[in-house]
């Protein structure tokens, strides 16, 4: 088992979960090498805020429980600070100068039709490959990877800058991540935290857990890779009630260096960093108050998210 710590702009934690898979021996039969399942778990941008980390207040129990009985990277760097790029990268084995891919809008195997995923290869190697959520970018997922659970790409968003296409809608440039909230992002308020009603089963995440659980269950017998992605805690932080109530928004802790908008590093050129507030507090500034109560939305995102991770471990 693994946990990657992946740092920059854009940040993703994989946990790779080696389960045994022993098919049926007879009396006469001579032992086999087990080939061991693979449960491959991908969560956006996921900082290293977790109990496992040290992070004291957070709770995560299950990817800590993973943690304990695993590997912890704490050097893995993201590839890129790009989504679609990054993703690229870590699922071929191969940089971003390599795959071609530096935005959010091109498809890989259409600049080199000859990449090997590593679903891909389990696939190749006798594997079931199945997929559940975002594994890659969000529209542009990779069929020939998969045994089930693939999707075509969108040629609304891997066609963008073609002059002869013409587009059938307005393309999201991740629309995995919108259908994953549940909800339209721009209604969501203006501190543009979301809260689910029940155990969040109407949040896409919810369901990307629900498929592994079935998946696991229908191809028990069989050896495969299941790849599991998790939206959250990217933004919108979106969380059931009950994990916002597990913290106390008065003890959340502001880093040390906390400002109300965003300065480049003491050395580092201004350009290093977007002079306005983005994503959550997009140009505006915040205030502490308003950040403890961002900083407790996601904390109770990941917390979430780990849910699910527990939902599909147990």
């Amino acid at each position: 088992m693994m946990i990657f710590k992946k740092k920059l702009v854009t940040s993703f934690a994989i946990l790779a979960v080696l389960l045994p898979f022993c098919p049926g021996l007879n009396a006469q039969s001579k032992p086999k090498k087990p080939k061991y399942n693979v449960l491959f778990i991908i969560s956006d941008d996921l900082r290293p805020e977790l109990g496992a980390c040290g992070v004291s207040g957070i709770k995560t129990p299950n990817i800590d429980k993973i943690a304990t009985r695993g590997t912890r990277f704490d050097r893995a760097y993201a590839q890129y600070p790009v989504c679609n790029p990054s993703r690229s990268s870590f699922l071929t084995g191969r940089y971003p100068t390599e795959t071609k891919v530096l935005n959010n809008n091109d498809y890989f195997r259409r600049i080199d039709p000859t990449s090997v995923t590593l679903p891909q290869f389990f696939k190749n190697n006798g594997y079931v490959t199945l997929r559940a959520g975002k594994i890659f970018h969000g529209g542009i997922d990779d069929q020939v990877s998969w045994t089930e659970g693939g999707e075509p790409t969108d040629p609304n968003i891997t066609e963008r800058g073609n002059p002869n296409f013409r587009p059938t809608r307005q393309a999201n440039s991740d629309p995995a991540q919108a259908q994953a909230a549940g909800v339209n992002i721009a209604d969501s308020g203006s501190d543009r935290i979301v809260v689910l009603e029940g155990d969040g089963e109407s949040h896409g995440d919810y369901r990307s857990a629900s498929r592994a659980i079935d998946y696991i269950n229908r191809y028990k017998n069989s050896p495969f890779f299941l790849a599991v992605g998790l939206v959250k805690p990217h933004s919108a932080p979106t969380a059931p009630r009950k994990f916002f109530d597990l913290y106390d928004v008065n003890n959340i802790p502001l880093p040390i260096d906390f400002g109300t908008t965003p300065n480049a590093l003491p050395g580092a050129p201004p350009i290093s960093i977007s002079p306005r507030n983005a994503d959550l507090f997009i140009g505006r500034e915040s205030t502490p108050e308003l950040s403890r109560e961002m900083k407790r939305a996601y904390w109770a995102s990941t917390s979430f998210m780990d849910a699910q991770v527990g939902r599909v471990i147990m």
